[in-house]
């Protein structure tokens, strides 16, 4: 028999919401539970004013919402809502959380998040026409709460909820229990997980198809379109076109035969002068989060690649008082860091021997860094990467050539090498500016996320500039006469009549 918890486990949340919607929204969850087939009953205790919820399997536990102690410390209208499971075994006590983790936003949130996106969630107002109806789309974009309000603005537009899919990136996000909760109760939206990508990929397909409709791809990373014309081809024929927001993403699609038009958001002027510096500063800025009590000033850190983003975090480090060095197995692009005064070198390894970095962070968005050059860092290294998914660093290599691995938790894997120094592999090598965290602000993501509905009503509408495969010219063409770049400069611009500083 398995041993019950020795102690009440707790899983908390801040809600933000007026007293009537926060005990309607502990009203809903307790009702879904009611049905779940793995709770036998749930009882409204008024004494403790909470639901205590019995499990099948004869473990217990508690729903309940309370009050900020100090108000004064927390958003106004915040409520805190407790979970806590106080008997059972841990495979109940996982379950039990599994299922009241998935809690969706206040109207109030969802509110206050429309209001920092004021270009994504203007959208509707530009195609009152709703000139997304004839067409399904299949997203993998980052699940944070930007998200939601672009796939508002993308309902808005047109797009029939069940002939819309979402695939989780599986990324330790802030919010992403919420966000698939939102995406599943309050639009009924499909959402399928990273892991079972082909299936959900075959199951939008087959739905949207019935409806005899066609869809539009809009992807972060390169997921969708590699898988279909590797894995489906045949199935290929159903996507009008794709849209696509990252550069990694673009490499992924680079050796395929495209058949259908890609807007490429990615290589957009658009997104490479305004959003590079603010995924550096993200990334920069959850680093030091993670690291709090860590002395970086004065200390040798290496950036490795020195495209948009890997050059605005060596330009950020090098706010941060940090010495920096960066390396790219690109001649051009090393050349142009030297000039920039940047220590540089022909050899990585060379490199890594003699600034010995602290602070390695990873931007090519492929294997960048193994354990060859981790041998030669200094003790207590921290290696991060801002690219998708884990593949920066060879984890498999490290694991395989250390004496001993620790898990970390939130802060990220250890390593202690065998023949080398004991580092840590912050994040556990996956995207530090999404590790726990929202990135980027809604505010300057903003434009981007706009940028991406304006690629799907240009496919949807078959614009004759966009060929199958690349069309970076007609992308900024598209996005320019969209106006939503001159809004932004609107926005966030001079003020009429303004001069410099």
């Amino acid at each position: 028999m398995s041993a019950s918890v020795k102690l009440p486990l707790v899983h908390a949340v801040d809600i933000v919401a007026g007293e009537g919607e926060a005990q309607r929204l502990l009203g809903d969850l307790a009702a879904r539970l009611a049905v779940d087939p793995g709770v036998q009953r749930m009882d409204w205790e008024e004494a403790s004013a909470s639901w205590l919820c019995t499990l099948a399997n004869g473990g217990r536990g508690r729903l309940t919402l309370a009050a900020p102690a100090d108000p004064g410390s927390v958003v106004e209208s915040t409520h805190c809502f407790v979970a806590a499971f106080e008997q059972g075994t841990p495979a109940a006590a996982e379950d039990f959380f599994a299922a009241v983790r998935q809690l969706p936003f206040t109207l109030t949130e969802i509110a206050s998040t429309l209001s920092e996106l004021p270009l994504t969630g203007s959208l509707p107002d530009r195609w009152p026409n709703k000139p997304l109806g004839d067409v399904g789309v299949l997203l993998t974009i980052h699940h944070m709460r930007d998200f939601l309000i672009l796939v508002d603005s993308l309902l808005a537009l047109g797009v029939e909820p069940a002939h819309m899919t979402v695939i989780d990136k599986e990324y330790p996000y802030a919010h992403t229990h919420r966000v698939n909760a939102h995406l599943v109760q309050r639009h009924g939206i499909a959402v399928w997980r990273y892991r079972d990508l082909r299936a959900g990929i075959e199951d939008h397909i087959d739905r949207v198809a019935a409806a005899g409709k066609r869809s539009v791809v809009m992807d972060d990373g390169g997921y969708v379109m590699p898988t279909v014309l590797r894995e489906l081809p045949d199935r290929a024929g159903h996507f009008v076109g794709l849209v696509e927001q990252t550069t990694s993403g673009i490499r992924k699609v680079e050796g395929l035969q495209l058949p259908l038009p890609l807007v490429s958001v990615a290589e957009s002027d658009m997104k490479s002068m305004i959003e590079s510096y603010g995924i550096a500063d993200a990334a920069v800025r959850n680093t030091l989060r993670l690291l709090p009590d860590e002395k970086f000033e004065g200390q040798p850190a290496l950036v490795l690649g020195f495209g948009r983003i890997g050059h605005e975090v060596a330009r950020v480090l090098e706010t941060r008082r940090m010495r920096v060095a960066v390396f790219d197995s690109d001649i051009t692009r090393l050349v142009a860091a030297h000039e920039e005064g940047f220590l540089t070198g022909l050899s990585l390894e060379d490199l890594v021997r003699a600034h010995r970095p602290r602070l390695v962070i990873g931007c090519v968005g492929s294997r960048s860094f193994g354990l060859r050059e981790a041998r030669l860092l200094p003790p207590q290294a921290f290696l991060v990467s801002t690219t998708s998914r884990n593949f920066e660093f060879a984890l498999d290599e490290l694991r395989e050539g250390s004496i001993a691995v620790t898990d970390r938790g939130v802060l990220g894997t250890g390593y202690q090498l065998a023949d080398g120094p004991g580092i840590c592999v912050l994040g556990h090598g996956m995207p530090i500016n999404f590790h726990h965290a929202e990135s980027l602000s809604n505010r300057y993501v903003d434009l981007v996320l706009a940028g991406l509905a304006v690629g799907a009503v240009a496919l949807a509408g078959g614009d004759e500039r966009l060929r199958p495969g690349h069309n970076v010219a007609a992308t900024n063409e598209i996005l320019s006469e969209s106006g939503i770049v001159v809004d932004y400069y609107r926005l966030y611009g001079p003020t009429a009549g303004a001069g410099r500083g």
